[in-house]
């Protein structure tokens, strides 16, 4: 058997030691080797002397410390026993006649013999623990790899699982991502707090994690089914730190136990799912083996959407061009599964073989964009709202529907929307603007929309997005065309004086919201203001923020506008919050960062298509 020189019985032996031999230096300090006692009576002293600071020692519950864990409240329990030891000899002392002659003990011992003590009991202490920890990581190291893990939830819990993963060497702590904005860069159990949770895909790539726990509580866990629904694409291990409440609670236990891992096709194993039991987690919303038909498929929206639900639903995508749009851009394009069907929305029949088998439709379609809407306002009129008609008459014969997602838009709240709710009054413009043509044609289609409602029973919702923006996004649109004048190096052109105010939210986080929309029953029959108000900045700090992303020196030009603009569009999400329990996550700066990193990536394909985005193209994209 190896010998321990810290086990309990020796970690006595060595603190009855420290005490003797602090008690002889006292003394020589205090009379050189001249002592007043020798012989039994100073052996009789010393011994008495350790064993009452033992005694002490055993009153305060120091045995039952490990030195290899020593604390800083242990060291302030260690001070306070010696500390007592040694004012209860002055006492003794100050209390004891003067005929005791040899019993007595003079207080420059006792002051002494305190701080040396002390000090000799700590530092064996800290050397304990330097040793352990030495070892430890020599022995970790040898054996394997250092493990990073990624902590998001920078609270209690997230806190005491940090202090605790400190104390392994197998362990490499890459930090917490926490969306309380106050915290970021703050140390939280000795791990720094990177940042937000919409930094994930971007801190996982770049800090090569291996595994990521999520620290919050139960309560809180459903508003994070977007990061569970990334972690299921990504190549790291993932859970949820079971409460002690959960543990205690789980008789047969699972908490956690883990699913089992899938071969993400480099042979690294995936933990795709939460571990916690059901009764204690909120279900995230998932919608499988349904039948999806989406208008507008083809577009940046609508094949956004599609790639969320392609993996366990039907999808049939119908758009009148699929060549060269967003969706091109996505795995859906050449994924066979994926019906992919070309056709006008006016076309009754080609819209009745289609959504009499759907169980969801999400009507997407629509003639959009400023200088479309101004040029063609008829077509505008006629295609929006005539189009929603055609889907309604379909469907209405479609005794399987289980949700009629309707796209409208936010300028049904006019030139200011201001935190606006879903129940403000609409504001459409004089009918002399031709840009409100779009408005009214979609203001039109939600009373249209509520009529099936009430009329037939149809479970219907609406959308009303404010500034959707990202990835694959084309057409006329500010952010694409701010980032791609900046990235090619042109002057970006901004219509009117830059003062107009817009919300923009990415998305990733507009999808989380028509998916909530979808597999909730009570949001049937309502309507629903989608954006993100913590992203609202005026258009010219819009373009300062995209050029300073890009990288690149561009001027920047004030340009008359071609059409009425709008001043103010900020959503209120309370309502969304309450029904969908949405709470949007990425900060405008990260979600321009993956925007603009997907645009220099394709900046060949807008070469090639002659896109150069100007100042007669630069237009604001209605929704």
């Amino acid at each position: 058997m190896v010998y321990d020189p810290y086990s309990r019985s020796n970690q006595q032996l060595l603190d009855a030691s420290i005490i003797a031999v602090s008690f002889y230096i006292a003394c020589l300090i205090s009379y050189g080797a001249n002592l007043p006692v020798h012989g039994y009576a100073f052996w009789a002293i010393l011994a008495g002397v350790t064993l009452g600071q033992l005694l002490v020692n055993f009153i305060f519950r120091l045995h039952r410390i490990q030195w290899r864990y020593i604390g800083l409240s242990d060291i302030f329990r260690t001070a306070a026993a010696y500390f007592v030891f040694s004012a209860t000899l002055l006492l003794i002392q100050v209390g004891l006649p003067a005929g005791t002659g040899t019993a007595r003990m003079p207080v420059s011992v006792i002051v002494a013999e305190f701080p040396i003590s002390l000090l000799g009991a700590l530092s064996i202490r800290a050397l304990r623990r330097y040793i352990y920890e030495v070892q430890r990581k020599k022995v970790d190291q040898g054996n394997q790899k250092q493990r990073r893990v990624l902590l998001i939830g920078a609270g209690t819990i997230g806190a005491n699982v940090a202090r605790e993963m400190a104390t392994n060497a197998s362990i490499q702590i890459v930090g917490f991502l926490d969306d309380d904005l106050r915290k970021v860069g703050a140390f939280v159990g000795g791990a720094k707090v990177l940042g937000s949770t919409s930094l994930l895909t971007e801190i996982v790539r770049d800090e090569k994690v291996d595994s990521v726990l999520i620290c919050i509580s139960p309560a809180a866990r459903g508003a994070f089914n977007r990061l569970v629904a990334l972690l299921d694409s990504m190549p790291v291990t993932s859970r949820f730190v079971p409460t002690i409440t959960e543990i205690l609670d789980d008789r047969n236990g699972r908490h956690t136990i883990l699913e089992n891992g899938k071969n993400n096709g480099n042979g690294a194993g995936h933990i795709s799912s939460p571990v916690v039991s059901e009764d204690c987690l909120e279900p995230r919303s998932k919608i499988r083996n349904k039948t999806i038909l989406i208008t507008g498929g083809a577009g940046f929206i609508g094949s956004s959407l599609a790639q969320r639900l392609a993996a366990d639903n039907e999808i049939i995508l119908f758009d009148r061009l699929f060549h060269n749009q967003p969706v091109t851009f996505t795995p859906l394009y050449h994924d066979p599964r994926v019906s992919k069907v070309e056709g006008d929305i006016l076309d009754e029949r080609a819209l009745a073989s289609l959504t009499n088998r759907a169980n969801i439709v999400v009507h997407a379609a629509a003639i959009v964009g400023v200088g479309r809407v101004c040029s063609y306002p008829r077509e505008t009129l006629e295609t929006n709202f005539v189009g929603v008609l055609q889907v309604l008459r379909a469907l209405e014969k479609n005794p399987q529907l289980e949700r009629f997602v309707y796209f409208s838009t936010s300028e049904v709240f006019g030139v200011n929307s201001f935190r606006v709710q879903e129940d403000a009054p609409t504001a459409i413009g004089p009918a002399a603007e031709a840009r409100w043509s779009y408005a009214i044609a979609k203001l039109a289609g939600e009373h249209l929309v509520k009529a099936y409602h009430r009329q037939a029973d149809m479970p219907v919702v609406t959308v009303r997005p404010f500034n959707v923006f990202g990835p694959r996004r084309l057409g006329s649109h500010a952010v694409l065309a701010f980032v791609l004048n900046s990235l090619q190096g042109n002057p970006v052109a901004i219509h009117g004086d830059g003062s107009q105010i817009r919300s923009w939210c990415y998305i990733d986080d507009f999808c989380d919201a028509l998916i909530e929309m979808i597999a909730r029953p009570n949001a049937v029959g309502e309507d629903f203001n989608i954006g993100n108000p913590q992203n609202t900045v005026s258009i010219s700090e819009l373009v300062r923020l995209v050029i300073e992303l890009t990288g690149r020196k561009v001027s920047v030009q004030f340009v008359e506008s071609p059409c009425a603009d709008i001043e103010i569009r900020v959503p209120s999400l309370e309502k969304a919050r309450q029904i969908l329990d949405f709470q949007p996550a990425y900060d405008l700066r990260h979600g321009l960062r993956l925007t603009i990193d997907w645009y220099r990536e394709h900046l060949e394909f807008f070469n090639k298509q002659s896109t150069h985005t100007n100042a007669a193209t630069a237009e604001l994209k209605y929704s």
